[in-house]
This record gives structure tokens, sequence and C-alpha cells, in this order.
């Protein structure tokens, strides 16, 4: 792929094209989830990693670190920078700070800084193509790993199952899609995404993936039915008691999905 283009607007409309594509990155953590503003929450962190503040450890974090680095490096070196650039720079930069979930107006923010320290540089159209084609690589990479797991057909068709009484638990990352499937019939807590649910019920629902001794207490209050739990990941205790209690019913535990419905009033 060949970036380039003839004089000084060939040049600028090249250097727009590498800021936009080395803010993709920024973008991908929350191209599954829907994008939104907010700030880090203590009880959804423990969930996602989109609601913490900004750390290396995220996907996009590192990028994010880099881009913002890349434009103060460049400003220094060059000593060509205008305010309104510091002012979208430090202002998507503290949005991500304040929740990792926000990287994404950090990358619109730096779009307009990069692209003008980019052009400023004159560089030649084969580094302006291989630095678009690293950005898309790392933007393919950062797309994948923050990719929630998916919703086993057979474990859905085991709810779908399920006497119709009481409401369905699930992991948060499937609740949507379980909804959709099951349609009004059945109420999947938390099937509007992280904030369709109180603080409360988070720290409910923490404590039972975390296999808390009121796990079963903590179910019968929120009326729950018929659990489908991510057995290999964030549930994994919540799964390991439901297996071995008489209470429940496991009607598929395969891969790293488990299926259960309440086998007693």
């Amino acid at each position: 792929m060949v970036v380039g283009g003839r004089g000084v607007r060939g040049k600028r409309a090249a250097a727009y094209v590498v800021a936009i594509v080395a803010a993709l990155p920024l973008l991908a953590p929350e191209a599954w989830s829907g994008f939104r503003l907010g700030l880090a929450d203590p009880v959804l962190s423990a969930m996602s990693n989109l609601e913490q503040p900004l750390s290396v450890r995220s996907p996009g974090g590192i990028w994010a670190v880099g881009l913002a680095l890349a434009w103060f490096g460049l400003a220094y070196w060059r000593r060509d920078f205008k305010l309104w650039e510091a002012a979208l720079v430090f202002l998507g930069g503290g949005a991500a700070l304040a929740r990792m979930g926000n990287t994404w107006l950090d990358g619109a923010a730096l779009v307009l800084p990069l692209a003008r320290q980019v052009a400023l540089l004159k560089l030649p159209p084969i580094v302006l193509s291989g630095a678009v084609a690293a950005c898309l690589v790392v933007a393919g990479i950062t797309l994948v790993q923050a990719r929630p797991p998916e919703l086993p057909t057979a474990a859905l068709q085991a709810v779908q199952r399920a006497p119709l009484p009481g409401k369905v638990l699930a992991d948060w990352r499937w609740a949507a899609e379980l909804q959709r499937q099951l349609g009004s019939d059945r109420s999947v807590f938390a099937s509007g995404g992280l904030t369709s649910e109180p603080t409360d019920f988070w720290l409910d629902y923490a404590r039972i993936a975390q296999g808390h001794e009121h796990w079963a207490y903590l179910l019968r209050r929120l009326d729950v039915g018929a659990v489908l739990l991510n057995s290999g990941d964030q549930q994994q205790k919540a799964a390991e008691l439901v297996r071995s209690s008489p209470d429940w019913r496991v009607t598929y535990d395969a891969g790293d999905a488990l299926v259960a419905e309440r086998a007693s009033p």
C-alpha cells in the first residue's frame, strides 16, 4: 500500500491518513460493546478492564501511551506546535486516564495533532506506507484481543430448554445475545450492558462469580432460575459450586460454559 500525493496538499492528506489509522487501535477495545464516556468504576472494573483507569496491561493501553509520547517527542524535536494541539492531547489523555474505555475519545482527539506533526516531517511515501501497515496490524490485534468470548450454541440451546420460571443470570458478556435469543419469555440480567444494572446488583454478581459463602442465597434473592456461567474465566469458582450443589441441575457443561437450572423450589 502506498500513501502519497503531489505537492503540499498531497503530503498533508497522507499525514491525515497515517494519523487516522494510528488512532484505530484506540477505538478497537470498545468496538464490541459500544462507545460511551464515563469514569472508572471500582465495582465494574472487576468485570471489565475497560472500566478501569488507563493501564498498559489493557488492550490499547500501550498504544495510547505510545501515541501521546510520539506527539510530545515530535513537538519537542521540531519546536513547532500549536496550543490547540496540546489542548487536544491533554483532553484525550485525561479521558483515557479516567477510564480505559474512553480511549476512543483519546484516539479522536489525537488525529489532528498527530497529522500536523507527521506532515511537518515530510516523510517519503514508502515510510508513510509502512506506518499505515503497522498501525493496521496493531488495530487488528487489539480488536481480536478485546473480543468477548463467543456464546456456545449448545449452551444457548440448553438455556432455551430450561423451565420458564425465574430469571437468568449469565456472564455479562453473553447477556445481550442471550436476551435476544430468548426474547420476552425470559429476563436476563445485564442484557443492556454494564450500565443497565445498579451497583448493588454488580456487587452480588461479583460475589457469586467469586464463590462467596452466601452465593446460593444471593441467587435466590435475585430469583434466578437458570445460570449460564463462563466456567473457564470470570465465573470458574461459581461453576464449581453449582456443579456440587444439590439445588442445581447441570444441563450443559463443556468447554468454558456451564448451564444449570434450579432443581429445588
